[in-house]
């Protein structure tokens, strides 16, 4: 269901882009050859659009080709090929919900109409004009194009989200931000030298594009990698302890809940919870006997259990996992008065990733069955965190856990289970919402 401020905005742009196609009739040009080539290379890059990570939408090199045609032909050319030259493998399965096709369809049709008509206000013309002479108004139309383009679907996402548009871009789009300012020069000579090299020319800037989107594949590739060492790490501590799995899943879950509550960023939110499945897994190199010992550990004992979290953060380190390492691992078992371990980190000197992280680690340690004690009723785990408010707790925190764990029964919610499954929410089909290509 649709936020209604981002339902009015989805309905203004349409209203928009069905504007600026009656408008267009004005600058009607018949088909050419070249028109349709150019049009069927727009398709062509929308649909080999790949979905972003958090599946906020996807990125494809349509958009190039598409200012190029604008530019080329002109507003009346560019409004019809943004309509229709522009859809995505998602949207012709159906994976993407009608609001957003109608969305995506508007915004690309706008971007046609305002660049095409654009260039011809500023008196750009690419029939008998060389590069040089057009340099402004080409220039000023491809930025003014990609700007449109990128501030539309930032605001939908925002809207959709609940989300600002500065945590939009970072969250979603920074990473991608290179890739995507690589397809400006090719727009622009894309349109600049048609003239000169004809739409078979044109054929040849097929390369780069496809070149751009394998940096914009590797990327997320690179996060598919970072992704399936978290599996790979959490495979050894389901062999070596399930009762260890079992927890630091949960507590992912009740880490990522929480953050969820505190209104965190996405990517804390993402760091929160990876920080609470991967807490415990210095306990791969802790001895099972101690493990799973059913008395009180003696000094010796708690000493060598004590150095679970050094154990991971090296573990995490040596894999290139460092913020999970110094957020959720190293500095799980540090307190609020300074009287945790290993480095006595005191209040806010402690990450607030890790203060989240300590608060539902306890909570799940409580409720949990254990060899040397059985598991704590609800009711009294969240007292128990509550006096802890100040002393082993950030203050603000706990009352946050509060508002969500005197409602609700954490150890009965959804995911909770030993067997959550770490992909449900990593990565979600391109288009729930709106697309940026």
């Amino acid at each position: 269901m649709y936020p209604k401020p981002m339902k009015l905005y989805l309905a203004a742009v349409t209203s928009l882009a069905a504007m600026l196609l009656v408008l267009s009739i004005k600058e009607f040009v018949p088909l050419t050859v070249g028109m349709l080539v150019m049009a069927v290379g727009t398709e062509v890059g929308a649909f080999g659009g790949i979905s972003l990570i958090r599946g906020q939408g996807g990125l494809s090199v349509t958009l190039p080709i598409l200012v190029a045609i604008s530019v080329v032909f002109g507003p009346f050319v560019g409004v019809w090929t943004g309509l229709l030259g522009t859809w995505t493998q998602g949207e012709l399965t159906g994976r993407i919900k009608w609001p957003s096709v109608v969305f995506n369809r508007a915004q690309y049709a706008v971007i046609g109409w305002v660049v095409g008509y654009g260039f011809k206000f500023m008196g750009g013309s690419v029939s008998g004009h060389s590069l040089l002479a057009n340099m402004v108004p080409l220039t000023a139309v491809i930025v003014i194009g990609f700007a449109l383009n990128t501030i539309m679907v930032m605001i939908a996402v925002a809207l959709r989200k609940r989300r600002s548009l500065r945590e939009v871009f970072r969250v979603n789009y920074k990473s991608l931000t290179p890739s995507f300012l690589l397809m400006i020069p090719i727009a622009f000579l894309m349109a600049g030298l048609y003239h000169s090299l004809g739409f078979v020319g044109e054929l040849a800037f097929f390369v780069p594009l496809a070149a751009v989107r394998w940096t914009i594949t590797l990327t997320k590739a690179l996060r598919f990698a970072y992704y399936n060492t978290i599996r790979v790490i959490l495979a050894g501590l389901d062999a070596k302890d399930p009762y260890t799995y079992g927890h630091s899943m949960r507590v992912g879950h009740y880490g990522m809940l929480l953050a969820h509550h505190m209104k965190m960023p996405e990517d804390q939110v993402e760091e929160v919870r990876f920080a609470g499945i991967l807490h415990d897994i210095g306990k791969m190199g802790t001895p099972d006997h101690i493990l799973n010992k059913p008395g009180r550990l003696n000094l010796d004992e708690l000493l060598i259990m004590q150095r679970h979290p050094i154990v991971g953060n090296a573990m995490l380190t040596s894999v290139q996992m460092q913020g999970c390492a110094a957020n959720g691992v190293l500095h799980h078992h540090e307190r609020w008065d300074g009287t945790g371990y290993p480095d006595n980190l005191r209040g806010e000197e402690i990450p607030i990733e890790t203060r989240l992280i300590t608060v539902v680690d306890a909570y799940d340690a409580m409720t949990s069955d254990r060899p040397y004690r059985r598991a704590m009723p609800h009711q009294a785990a969240i007292e128990e965190i509550r006096a802890g408010a100040g002393i082993q707790f950030d203050p603000r925190v706990v009352e946050k856990f509060m508002e969500i764990a005197e409602r609700t029964d954490l150890s009965k919610v959804e995911g909770a289970g030993h067997g959550w499954d770490l992909s449900s929410v990593m990565f979600s089909e391109t288009g729930k919402g709106s697309t940026r290509q």
